[in-house]
């Protein structure tokens, strides 16, 4: 999953009828890596039925009607089977003295029964995956396996499994087991006969999903919890953690309802500015049909023949040009509901285009998100002459790991290095705010600076509210700027 797909994921995916996407988190669902000792047989190169009446034939049952008598089975199944083995060389019609006709055995028609002779059952130990959500068995390919120490090091929030003690495994397991067996390469050629039990210690690994959190429109208090793995909706982990009630032992209902309102901060007057938002969704999904339109155009001209590339071409500059266009009304929207996919862009966005002023209040810094990238379009800011304000810092934030603290020194070196870039801990912020030149200022929940890398964050509702008013810009961005440089005269003070 690349750095930008999760963001491209969930925009893709946060439509649901009256639901609203509240948040969305990277996690690692649970699985366990079962050996398991089974006995098997491989399969046979004919039907059951096949073998029988091969057999039948080779003990002197001559005619279809002797066959027929001696299985107990009708006599026009028995006479089509024969056919159909005479058709593939394993029985030969011999004609006789009298109008019947006989049956014989051929030499292939042996072998196949000598082959058959030679099948025994084995013992093997499969290696399966048991879904610790769903509870069933599976097959997941090694590159999608995340150990535990992956997702810390990744900062991606580990789903526990429903129950959490690992599967038990027994003879009662057998018709599970087999229903996957026909996935799994070496044993593609075989039957399962019955699931003997354990053979080994049960590993637990993860598959990295993202998870969408969306609330009801029109009951607040109605969660529900949607998983992605590799881009697609699994309905399977949907319902198996609805089933588990998730929603509860995650303790994501109380943390979506009872989340910080960042509407606080604005008056009455701007919030009755805020544009309706059916109105707003609409020029949001055009935007994103441009956007999906532009993509497709973009790959179907890379693989196309010099003929038809041109055209595609030209069809693509005119998608990106009402893309354009949508994006620009979507923007010059004074106030509006700033829904969380829309935050990721909207950051990157303001660290490559700011030009004149940038600042962002954020109470956390993790390295997830202030990487070499984010440093390096940081840095080319600085050196542009774009005045830069950083706020941060709430508690003692013992959460925080040595990369993290590592990604907040870079930016005290950085605060050293240029004077137009105050970096200062306020300590106990818990706003979240960023504003771009004279482009936008937005209030949210959306943690800026920690948003990909905190797997401790709670899960709040990040919408927020963007706004394009030159005066309210201003305003914002002279309050938190007082803020920041009173804290920073206080430090200054006492050092």
């Amino acid at each position: 999953m690349t750095e930008n797909s999760a963001e491209d994921v969930v925009r893709r995916l946060s439509k649901r009828p009256g639901y609203r996407l509240a948040t969305y988190r990277e996690v690692g669902l649970p699985f366990w890596e079962v050996p398991i000792r089974c006995r098997l047989l491989r399969k046979k190169s004919v039907g059951v039925l096949d073998e029988f009446i091969l057999k039948c034939i080779q003990a002197d049952l001559r005619n279809s009607t002797d066959v027929a008598n001696f299985l107990g089975i009708p006599e026009q199944v028995v006479h089509a089977t024969m056919g159909n083995l005479v058709n593939t060389g394993s029985l030969a019609a011999v004609a006789t003295n009298t109008s019947s006709i006989h049956y014989a055995v051929t030499e292939h028609g042996q072998r196949v029964i000598s082959d058959l002779a030679e099948i025994t059952p084995e013992e093997r130990t499969l290696r399966l995956a048991y879904d610790g959500l769903a509870r069933t068995y599976t097959v997941v390919e090694k590159a999608m396996r995340w150990r535990p120490r992956d997702l810390r090091q990744n900062d991606i929030l580990e789903i526990p499994a429903f129950p959490v003690d690992p599967p038990s495994v027994g003879p009662t397991d057998t018709s599970d087991v087999g229903s996957v067996l026909r996935n799994v390469t070496e044993t593609a050629e075989h039957e399962l006969l019955t699931v003997m039990g354990l053979d080994g210690k049960r590993e637990k690994f993860f598959v990295r999903a993202i998870s969408l959190v969306f609330q009801s429109v029109d009951r607040p208090e109605e969660i529900h919890v949607s998983f992605a793995i590799d881009g697609r909706v699994s309905e399977q982990h949907d319902l198996a953690f609805a089933k588990a009630e998730g929603l509860r032992k995650v303790g994501i209902i109380g943390q979506i309802t009872d989340g910080d309102s960042p509407e606080s901060l604005l008056n009455d007057e701007l919030l009755k500015q805020r544009t309706d938002e059916s109105e707003v969704a609409v020029i949001r999904r055009t935007t994103e049909r441009y956007r999906a339109q532009l993509s497709a155009l973009e790959e179907r001209a890379a693989l196309a023949s010099h003929e038809l590339r041109e055209d595609l071409v030209d069809e693509a500059a005119e998608t990106a040009r009402r893309l354009d266009e949508a994006e620009t009304a979507l923007g010059k929207i004074p106030v509006r509901v700033l829904e969380v996919h829309e935050h990721a862009p909207l950051l990157v966005r303001a660290m490559l285009s700011s030009s004149k002023r940038l600042l962002i209040i954020s109470p956390w810094i993790r390295a997830a998100i202030v990487d070499k990238t984010f440093l390096d379009n940081l840095r080319k800011l600085l050196l542009s002459g774009v005045e830069v304000v950083i706020g941060y810092g709430i508690g003692d934030d013992k959460t925080a790991r040595e990369r993290d603290r590592q990604a907040e020194h870079q930016l005290k070196r950085l605060a050293a290095e240029f004077d137009n870039f105050v970096f200062t801990r306020l300590g106990d912020t818990h706003a979240k705010i960023l504003i771009s030149d004279n482009s936008y200022a937005i209030v949210t929940s959306f943690n800026w600076l920690s948003f990909r890398g905190d797997p401790n964050r709670p899960f709040r509702d990040e919408r927020g509210t963007m706004i394009t008013i030159r005066s309210e810009i201003d305003r914002l961005y002279d309050d938190y700027l007082a803020r920041v440089t009173q804290v920073e005269l206080a430090i200054s003070g006492r050092s």
